[in-house]
């Protein structure tokens, strides 16, 4: 039985090698189910060309990168193509503020994990657009069209001459010099053109590959309704048609017969120049209609991706989303973590105060909540057994660097964040914010006094999420805040449980760590009798 088995193996490898589809084929199968592995160069060029600085329904860039989505969306582009990549950051960072468009995205999701043939079969469409240079296609439709030579107005002319030097030269008997200096001056322009050109007649090819791409998107058999993008792909062929035939002139030169050729008529009198700058005349007529295939193409390959992390990571649901000031988040676990201890929390008009030593795990908590109420806002899904949440936005501070190059204190960038935070809550902008250690750069008098004043401002208006070291704010803030704290366990294996447990603490684990650490007793006992010093010294008299 292991001799056919292994007969079958081989037969299967032969036939891989001979069939660059059937490669394909098993490469998509290897990477399905699978975290993102590749280098996701340019990912963010799409967002970055069409973010509107003005609007609040983008995830902000410190919060973006306080909940670590840099890694979460590495984790989740596993694309075909630069276009996918682009369309899934975006997707990421854009609030989608209708509830259907969200159940819809994750409909879609759900199709393709089950539609195994349908799935593959868009992959294999997409694989033309494989290449890192198709990352530059985003330039080019949303940002600053390509360059004419600044000699462009003289071309047509040179051109003709070029064309007719030769003509004169065999008809009239004259000098064979005069030609050779004629195509050792098109040497020279095609040079100078091909330095600062080359990037951009090689993207209006990426864009004619686009629509090539599209088409053969269109030409798939699907009757989903879970997936629009097929029929818009449909009606939208005229257009395609449309843009197709502007480009066209250039982009024949696609084609290794046609680059010959065209090699050496550019030689003899500029005829790709000619074609590029007849094209890029064209181009600012069908920007339009590359963006929407941008986009169709794009939201395929990203929905295909996301549906490949749904796969890999299958305990997840779809949130409730709602007006309400609430959250209710049942076994929460943050993605980035392969072996997470799931916890849960429920806040009904209410805000959360964490304590714990370090390493106990009440960052990673508020950024597991955090980060899933943003994915629950922008693609649809929270990883957790059920999750309700509110139709916000999220604000988070969690790392505090001082910037050597700003000259910003760590305190000083963080007041800066938090101004901005309470500003948001007071407009309404924002109702959720992740707070990691809150002036934690301070003395200790000024940090409790500014902490609680800070946070009693921003529960006024929002949901607040914060972590402390600082347990005297459990009493002064119970009115508004919900209390909760990670405790450390010297007596397990790694000293952590990471289970999120309700109520105030007094615990002097940390302290017992030293014990366990093989701190001198003597130490030990002296930090205790310290602590109890000061909790005596801290505690209200009766005057």
């Amino acid at each position: 039985m292991s001799r056919l088995a292994s007969l079958k193996t081989h037969y299967e490898e032969l036939l891989n090698a001979i069939s660059p589809t059937r490669r394909a084929l098993a490469k998509l199968r290897a990477k399905w189910g699978k975290a993102g592995a590749k280098d996701s160069w340019l990912a963010s060029r799409y967002f970055d060309l069409t973010r509107d600085d003005s609007a609040r329904n983008f995830v902000d860039d410190r919060t973006w990168i306080d909940l670590e989505f840099p890694k979460i969306f590495a984790y989740l582009d596993a694309t075909e193509s630069p276009v996918g990549g682009q369309t899934l950051f975006r997707k990421l960072r854009e609030y989608v503020d209708d509830s259907d468009e969200l159940r819809a995205q994750y409909a879609a999701y759900d199709t393709l994990r089950s539609h195994k043939s349908l799935r593959e079969e868009i992959q294999l469409r997409l694989t033309p657009l494989q290449a890192d240079s198709n990352a530059s296609i985003a330039d080019y439709i949303f940002g600053e069209p390509p360059k004419k030579p600044k000699y462009h107005h003289l071309l047509p002319v040179w051109s003709l001459f070029s064309l007719a030097v030769p003509i004169v030269v065999l008809t009239q008997s004259l000098p064979l010099f005069l030609w050779i200096a004629v195509l050792a001056a098109n040497t020279v322009v095609i040079a100078r053109a091909s330095m600062y050109l080359h990037r951009d007649t090689e993207a209006l090819k990426d864009c004619y590959r686009l629509l090539d791409v599209a088409d053969g998107l269109a030409s798939v058999h699907s009757d989903s309704a879970a997936l629009p993008e097929f029929s818009r792909l449909v009606e939208a062929i005229p257009l395609r048609k449309r843009a197709r035939t502007a480009l066209r002139l250039f982009c024949i030169t696609r084609g290794v017969v046609a680059q010959s050729v065209y090699l050496w008529l550019n030689f003899l009198f500029l005829a790709e120049l000619l074609a590029y700058v007849y094209t890029i005349d064209r181009f600012a007529r069908v920007q339009n209609e590359l963006a929407s295939t941008f986009r169709l193409v794009g939201s395929l390959d990203a929905a295909i991706a996301v549906a490949s992390f749904l796969e890999h990571r299958p305990d997840h649901c779809q949130p409730s989303i709602s007006d309400e000031s609430s959250i209710d988040i049942a076994k929460g676990y943050h993605p980035l973590l392969d072996h997470p201890v799931k916890n849960s929390i429920q806040l009904n008009h209410r805000s959360a105060l964490v304590t714990g030593s370090n390493m106990a795990g009440k960052t990673t908590f508020i950024k597991m909540i955090g980060a899933n109420i943003v994915l629950g806002r922008t693609l649809g899904f929270c990883f957790a057994t059920e999750a309700a949440i509110p139709r916000s936005s999220v604000m988070a501070s969690i790392r505090g660097d001082h910037s050597i190059e700003s000259g910003k204190s760590h305190y000083f960038a963080e007041i800066e964040a938090v101004h901005s935070f309470i500003e948001n809550a007071r407009r309404g902008d924002c109702r959720v914010f992740v707070i990691d250690e809150l002036f934690s750069g301070t003395n200790t008098v000024e940090r409790l006094a500014a902490a609680r004043a800070v946070l009693e401002s921003l529960s006024r208006n929002a949901q607040v999420l914060v972590t402390t070291h600082d347990i005297e704010l459990q009493s002064v803030l119970a009115d508004r805040y919900d209390l909760y704290h990670f405790r450390e366990d010297p007596e397990i294996e790694g000293f952590f449980d990471y289970r999120l447990r309700s109520g105030a603490t007094t615990a002097r684990n940390a302290i017992r760590l030293l014990d366990r650490m093989e701190f001198p007793a003597d130490v030990v006992s002296a930090a205790m009798a310290y602590a109890e010093e000061v909790i005596e010294d801290d505690s209200p008299t009766d005057d």
